[in-house]
């Protein structure tokens, strides 16, 4: 009999127009429509959708601002061959249509790489000729981290096929990762919390979607509480209109 899942669940929001994809983000519409998610000691990632381009958008950051050669990002994506309304189909190691992205590194140094799952591990050789990715990062303060810090912008196109397959449906599993390797710095920081591993797509949280932003956007403490009253009403008559029920997968 099948069971529903017991995984950290996330929502993806959907927002109007993508992000300018530059590495940060400022206090304004940019954003607004998209969830939250804290993780590890001081990381934080923000994401949404687009229908028109059809993109996941994600940006990822901590406090680390010291430049450490061994510093990477990872983002793991469970999918299915046929994507769409497909639920994630799990398992204990990545499958052929599991994607992971590596970022390692900051500046002109930096490596972005692709892997793809075999049915028992990552490939050794990174994925080649991959156009589903459009990436920024910076050294930037935010409106939720006061102080310099490298923060990482990704969209993803999902319907994108440079993959193999495209690299997740409405729904998926991921694995957020951030990597500071200064000694005495804050280490591996995970979402969802370990034991999650990105070698093991059972253990990654549950992205579901709505067709509308966020109804409670997640705006700085800085706001005036007029223009927050303000946005929190437009963004929850959006949703009254357009939200749909969620999904919840069956692994």
């Amino acid at each position: 009999m099948p069971q529903l899942i017991t995984l950290p669940l996330h929502t993806l929001y959907q927002s109007e127009s993508p992000p300018t994809v530059d590495g940060t983000y400022a206090l304004g519409a940019e954003w607004l429509a998209s969830g939250v998610e804290t993780f590890g000691t001081n990381g934080i990632f923000r994401d949404m959708w687009t229908m028109t381009p059809n993109l996941a958008c994600l940006l990822i950051e901590t406090a680390d601002n010291t430049n450490d050669a061994g510093d990477y990002w990872v983002v793991c994506y469970d999918s299915t061959e046929a994507g769409a309304a497909t639920e994630p189909d799990g398992g204990p190691a990545p499958k052929t249509n599991d994607y992971k992205l590596v970022v390692t590194g900051h500046g002109a140094s930096a490596t972005v790489q692709w892997f793809k799952g075999t049915g028992t591990a990552w490939s050794t050789t990174p994925a080649t000729g991959v156009t589903a990715l459009t990436q920024a990062q910076s050294l930037s303060v935010t409106p939720k981290i006061g102080t310099p810090h490298y923060v990482l912008e990704p969209t993803i196109d999902k319907s994108g096929t440079s993959l193999g397959t495209v690299p997740m449906g409405y729904t998926w599993a991921q694995y957020v990762a951030y990597y500071d390797a200064h000694a005495g710095g804050y280490g591996l920081q995970v979402w969802p919390p370990t034991p999650a591993s990105a070698n093991v797509p059972d253990s990654w949280g549950y992205i579901t979607y709505e067709s509308a932003p966020n109804p409670i956007p997640n705006v700085p403490e800085n706001i005036s509480i007029i223009a927050m009253l303000t946005l929190l009403s437009v963004a929850l008559a959006g949703a009254v209109l357009l939200r749909k029920p969620r999904r919840i997968a069956n692994l």
